[in-house]
């Protein structure tokens, strides 16, 4: 039962902007969750990058454009070195509620205050500006409770994108993120003692979860209902002091 419900929690909060790690931290805490189901997560990685491939797979050619791929790959950087700086400096407080209250709180301004730009910018028109600034919004969601897609949706709102390519670049820019994370990671990876079926089962899961996830991103954003995913995180932020 419980990959089942890793599966299905890792698949949504990987893509819905509540952030995935904030709500991992939660599983540890109330549900006791145990190291081999905490490294189960790393593989369930695989199925969310997977959901990604199959949602977005008429867009994946964009990435080989030397125009955004160029872009993408220094966003890719600075995210990189900018998470790894947290990991190193802030890992041991990660657990701790009053971070985790805060970064929720951090996430829900950023959903409740989220604006759009009249330019409507598309892909080709992506800038080395926009890119150190994208690099370094998403640089922060390595934070729990700092959601990757809720602040780089963010980003690229504010930097004058239209919605609908403010949420195509912002998955397409989750690819080689979450690959090379899970390279990075995959030396920790540990999953003694779950049988194939239960790998399976999460793997599923996670899969169908997180391609149910990204549809919900991109209507309630294309409807303007992004804002209750911040209500939502006002929520979990107060909830993480007090239980």
């Amino acid at each position: 039962m419980k990959v089942v419900i890793l599966g299905i929690v890792q698949g949504l909060t990987e893509f819905l902007p509540i952030s995935s790690s904030g709500h991992l931290y939660f599983l540890e805490r109330f549900f006791f969750v145990g190291d081999k189901y905490l490294s189960f997560v790393l593989f369930l990685h695989l199925a969310t990058l997977l959901a990604i491939i199959i949602f977005f797979w008429k867009n994946i050619a964009l990435l080989f454009k030397p125009q955004l791929f160029i872009y993408i790959a220094v966003i890719t950087f600075i995210s990189g070195i900018m998470g790894l700086g947290i990991k190193f400096y802030f890992e041991n407080s990660f657990g701790n509620k009053y971070l985790l209250s805060f970064c929720f709180l951090i996430n829900a301004g950023i959903l409740l205050r989220l604006k759009t730009d009249s330019r409507q910018k598309v892909w080709e028109d992506f800038s080395l500006k926009d890119a150190l600034f994208i690099g370094i919004m998403q640089g922060f969601s390595p934070f729990p409770g700092i959601s990757r897609s809720g602040i780089t949706i963010a980003a690229l709102l504010s930097r004058g994108f239209s919605k609908a390519q403010a949420f195509m670049l912002s998955f397409l820019m989750a690819i080689p993120l979450l690959l090379g994370a899970f390279i990075l990671e995959a030396r920790d990876l540990t999953i003694s003692g779950l049988s194939f079926e239960n790998m399976a089962s999460g793997f599923i899961f996670a899969f169908f979860s997180g391609l149910l996830a990204i549809f919900i991103v991109k209507k309630t954003l294309m409807v303007d209902k992004f804002k209750i995913f911040g209500y939502y995180c006002l929520l979990i932020s107060l909830l993480s002091l007090i239980l």
